[in-house]
């Protein structure tokens, strides 16, 4: 069943056209993953629990598990897409070694077991980290079997928001509510510039993933900031968004191109994040994740919201509904 609808883009024409593509249905999707290998096989976290489609979201996105737990973070062992990591809000992690087919508590240590974000180092799979609501950071080496605090120098332990970088895998962000902090060894140390984006409540980060010293934050109750020098020093956009920003990417084949979800849909900038322009989907109130697959080309842009996941490949000027969507 094809379903076209039309997405306002300012001043941008439309160039492909939606279509309904299976939804199981559930509620908002808060995390997705994509198979490092596998364009078809991805992972997103609904109320209904952690579901999972094989056929880019043509078929029913079966739930996997994990039901009512609230799946807020996904991350996949790069160097085995079988081994998943699953941060749940009230439940702690969860890990599946068999590509979700079951699932064991993978907890031991945490004590904060709402978890708001997972990095997974990407030269080690073994090695991940977790981000708390209250308790800070927490580290396991041994592929999620125990765990252990990884707060010194981290004066905020309420975190928003964890990223990684890539190229550089014992470099970290933390979002919290106080401002971005870093650690360049692995998590045993962090940092905040006093005189940086310092006492703001960071909401979402970004790496640039042609450069790893750009970094951008979203912030609240509005803005987006960049870094050129690693998260040290930021600016503020020229014409700053007025919504609160959830989540932030950088567009891999173009890193002057920067997407952010807001409580207000997704918008677009194409001069690293100094204007921004709607980039559709005004009608969903909350944008939680926007994930790009780098294995298409050009490279697909996901999202997870309140309108379940959806997709494009054409800059948002129009987006494909792939599920699951809420009921």
């Amino acid at each position: 069943m094809k379903v076209r609808l039309l997405l306002l883009a300012l001043a941008w024409p439309p160039v492909s056209a939606w279509s309904q593509m299976g939804s199981p249905g559930g509620g908002e999707t808060q995390a997705i993953a994509l198979h490092p290998t596998d364009t078809g096989t991805i992972y997103a976290g609904a109320a209904k629990g952690l579901c999972k489609t094989t056929q880019g979201g043509k078929d029913n996105w079966p739930s996997t598990g994990l039901e009512n737990l609230s799946p807020r973070a996904i991350a996949l062992d790069p160097e085995n897409p079988e081994v998943l990591y699953v941060g749940t809000y009230e439940m702690g992690v969860y890990k599946s070694t068999d590509a979700a087919a079951s699932w064991h508590s993978a907890s031991e240590g945490i004590a904060d077991p709402r978890i708001r974000g997972l990095a997974i180092d990407t030269e080690n799979g073994k090695t991940v980290y977790a981000g708390t609501d209250g308790g800070g950071v927490f580290k396991t080496v041994d592929g999620g079997e125990t765990w252990r605090e990884a707060n010194r120098g981290l004066i905020d332990k309420t975190l928003r928001c964890l990223v990684i970088d890539r190229s550089h895998p014992r470099t970290l962000y933390a979002g919290t509510w106080h401002g971005v902090y870093m650690t360049t060894d692995a998590g045993e140390n962090w940092r905040a510039n006093p005189d940086g984006l310092y006492d703001v409540d960071i909401t979402a980060l970004a790496i640039d993933p042609t450069d790893s010293r750009i970094l951008y934050a979203g912030t609240d109750p509005a803005g987006v900031y960049r870094s050129t020098d690693g998260g040290w020093t930021w600016n503020a956009a020229i014409t700053p968004l007025i919504q609160r920003v959830l989540v932030l990417a950088v567009d891999p084949a173009n890193s002057e191109r920067l997407y952010a979800g807001t409580t207000k849909g997704v918008f677009r900038s194409d001069d690293s994040g100094q204007t921004f322009q709607r980039a559709g989907l005004q009608w969903s109130n909350r944008t939680w994740t926007l994930v790009f697959d780098t294995k298409t080309r050009p490279p697909t842009l996901y999202y997870g919201g309140e309108g379940g996941v959806l997709k494009t490949t054409s800059g948002g000027r129009w987006w494909e509904v792939t599920g699951p969507q809420r009921k």
